[in-house]
């Protein structure tokens, strides 16, 4: 069946409820449009390819259906451990953006002041000249780091990008603003040396969310949500979340629990004081396995009590007790949490105090617990930086406290994806601080309108990687990507052009990359992870789209054979990583102090993820259909104590900036929190993000009924440039606004 808009919109529906160019540029963009026409599977050639998504982190199985070298829809791949053959409305989305009419498929110089709009078309050979002498400058200098590399893919490692970029040398590689839990991987490296954890949802009886919303939106999304699901039928889990909104997940929770943004911590701390107290703790786990003695955890805990943490929180104490005693006698229980946790000056302790929840009842690495994450090394150098994310780097930029040569974003967009970007998007305008700025991109986005150099990338489905993501089912695997259909128009990938570049430096790089293509990278990077060759290597995953030792079986306490991967080779309650920062070594609630002093008329903006949207997929006709306008979310109570109706256009004013919105009033908000989806609001991109109807190859851009309605907000203008001081990642929950209505 071919996926037609109507088919997708009921799916689109579905998955949110559960889980200005000259004429002179003409040939810029413009692939073939998605013109409806009758397929007859008796006649042309008919193809399945299996690739990796890469529209969200979670990194799903895929299989484009092919016609006549043509893509006509995509689908989830069933033999993909993790989403096992489903698919989310992003994922099936992911045509609209191969066959984009706003596609960038032709490389631009820039012809007229930074950021004018006037450009020039040049071949990929000037392209690559270019920048091999900038590159040639640099290494010449000794001044390789001053090639920063801002990378847009989130989860995702580039693995012949950072294989050049090592042998150019030690450049500044660092994640996009929204990088990918900046904060949570850092409390969880500090903790017990590993990245953001895997919780086997799927075998636990008691499943306690605090800040998140899998059913609609998470680093692991499809996955994690149908292991919910499973949890709750086969293991009859109880699902109690915690959150300042009643978002898709608390809604089909047994118990939602509002509280104040960035209270999770002391939440998650008086739970374990109370298990403690009541002699509920794992204490062979807690002797054996953390590195602080228990009287002193404790002592430690004793301060957080239900009751303070009523008096900070908001959640009744009668409840903490109650919570607390279900998950410790559960067993197996599990607590994980999301960016509602992460996203606050405070995330990193937020983080490490439901990390000790998991400890306190010993649920680290057992069946139905929160465990390690399992993945096969494929080899990717390690490329370091002193900054954890662009908003990072940018900001040191600011303060004249770095510089570089060269800025490259790939896939990355700062001026639109960066906390406060009226102030990031004049120090991206400034040549003095910035003084050549490449994007590499599929689309004309807002950090592209002010590039020196725009590089026409080919999307996901043109394109070459191999990947390895937490494995959901505890056996690590490793998945392909691979082109489903041939590049369009120019568009080259980031392998290829890098391949082009390391030509033009000179035979110590060439040597260091002797790749001629992605292809030929792919069959060194095959042949490093482990157990593969012996699997068929490459050739199998071209067939499969994704390899596993069939053979395995989910292992467990996997920290009994060689210890946890930090100093003391124990679970660390005690961070001495974490104090190195200035924060505290225990776990701790830090309070956020303008939150402490929020007037009557002030709120606290809570920044979400929809389901069927992120920052690079606003031009996609179907999800721009289902998810175009951003209303303020707001408490029933306050909405009418500020004299507000449903529809009713605001102003929001922020330390950053303002917006103008319209109301949607709704009892599923704590009263002094509002809310705004993210992903729209672009000023670039495409005309369908713009919500502007316009005359194409494919006739749908000519129906586009919303253009009345506008294109809705861009969260982060008012959303200050703050981040949490140990792990450096950005707060997107604690911009503090007020509210004025029209």
């Amino acid at each position: 069946m071919k996926l037609t808009r109507r088919v997708f919109l009921k799916i689109g529906f579905t998955s949110a409820a559960v889980a200005g160019w000259g004429g002179s540029l003409t040939g810029c963009f413009s692939p073939p449009g998605e013109v409806p026409r009758k397929v007859i599977r008796t006649a042309g050639r008919a193809a399945s390819v299996p690739s990796t998504c890469l529209l969200c982190p979670a990194g799903c199985g895929i299989i484009g259906e092919v016609l006549d070298g043509r893509l006509e829809k995509i689908v989830g791949n069933p033999k993909h451990p993790n989403n096992r053959g489903k698919l989310c409305a992003r994922g099936h989305a992911g045509v609209n953006v191969l066959y984009d009419p706003d596609r960038l498929l032709q490389p631009l110089k820039r012809s007229g002041g930074r950021g004018e709009g006037k450009w020039t078309r040049i071949s990929w050979d000037q392209a690559l000249e270019e920048l091999a002498k900038r590159f040639a400058d640099l290494r010449k200098s000794g001044r390789s780091e001053g090639l920063w590399v801002e990378m847009g893919m989130p989860g995702s490692q580039d693995l012949m990008a950072l294989e050049f970029l090592k042998a150019f040398g030690s450049p500044q590689v660092f994640p996009e603003a929204d990088g990918l839990g900046v904060n949570e991987r850092f409390a969880h490296l500090a903790t017990w040396g590993a990245e953001s954890p895997v919780c086997d949802v799927a075998r636990s009886r008691y499943i306690l969310i605090f800040g998140a919303n899998p059913y609609e939106n998470d680093e692991l999304y499809i996955s994690l949500a149908q292991r919910i699901i499973e949890g709750k039928l086969v293991s009859a889990a109880k699902l109690v979340t915690f959150d300042v909104r009643n978002s898709n997940t608390a809604g089909r929770s047994n118990d939602w629990i509002p509280l104040k943004p960035g209270t999770d911590g002391i939440v998650a701390l008086a739970l374990a004081q109370h298990i403690l107290q009541e002699g509920s703790h794992d204490p062979a786990f807690l002797s054996r396995w953390t590195n602080v003695p228990i009287p002193k955890l404790i002592e430690h805990l004793a301060p957080y009590t239900p009751e303070q943490a009523e008096k900070i929180s908001g959640v009744r104490a009668a409840d903490i007790r109650r919570v607390a005693m279900e998950f410790a006698h559960a067993k197996p229980a599990v607590a994980l949490a999301g960016r509602g946790v992460s996203g606050h000056v405070n995330g990193v302790q937020n983080e490490r105090c439901i990390a000790l929840l998991n400890a306190v009842v010993g649920s680290i690495d057992i069946p139905g617990g929160c465990c390690l994450p399992r993945k096969i090394d494929l080899g990717a150098p390690g490329l370091k930086s002193p900054y954890a994310s662009s908003f990072q780097a940018l900001t040191a930029l600011k303060e004249g406290k770095a510089s570089p040569d060269i800025y490259w974003c790939y896939l990355a967009n700062p001026a639109y994806a960066t906390p406060h970007t009226a102030e990031v998007t004049r120090l991206l305008k400034d040549e003095k601080k910035i003084p050549f700025l490449v994007v590499a991109d599929t689309h004309l986005t807002e950090t592209g309108a002010l590039a020196d150099l725009l590089l026409p990338m080919t999307t996901y489905l043109e394109s070459w990687n191999l990947e390895s993501r937490p494995s959901m089912g505890l056996v690590p695997f490793v998945s392909i990507r691979q082109p489903i259909v041939a590049p369009l128009g120019r568009s080259m990938s980031l392998g290829d052009a890098l391949a082009g570049l390391a030509k033009r430096l000179g035979e110590d790089l060439q040597k260091a990359f002797p790749f001629a293509n992605g292809e030929e990278f792919m069959e060194k990077a095959a042949a490093r992870a482990g157990g593969l060759v012996r699997g068929g290597g490459l050739e199998a995953l071209k067939k499969d789209g994704v390899w596993f030792d069939p053979a395995a079986k989910p292992e467990y306490r996997i920290y009994e054979k060689k210890g946890f991967s930090t100093p003391s080779g124990k679970f660390e309650v005690s961070s001495l990583k974490v104090q190195e920062k200035g924060q505290p070594a225990l776990p701790s609630y830090v309070p956020i102090q303008a939150h402490q002093e929020l007037k009557e008329k002030e709120f606290i903006l809570a920044v979400y993820q929809p389901g069927v949207m992120t920052r690079r997929l606003a031009n996609s006709k179907w999800l721009a259909e289902i998810l175009h306008a951003s209303p303020l979310g707001i408490n029933l109570r306050t909405a009418q104590s500020l004299g507000l109706k449903n529809g009713d256009r605001v102003k929001i004013n922020s330390s950053a900036g303002s917006l103008t919105v319209p109301v949607r009033l709704t009892h599923g908000l704590h009263p002094k929190v509002v809310a705004l989806p993210e992903g729209l609001g672009h000023w670039e991109l495409g005309k369908i993000a713009r919500a502007k109807k316009y005359r194409s190859n494919d006739f749908d851009t000519n129906e586009l009924w919303w253009e009345q309605e506008g294109n809705g907000a861009h969260t982060n203008t008012v959303v200050p440039a703050q981040f949490d001081p140990a792990g450096g990642g950005a707060a997107w929950n604690d911009a503090v606004v007020t509210i004025e209505k029209i």
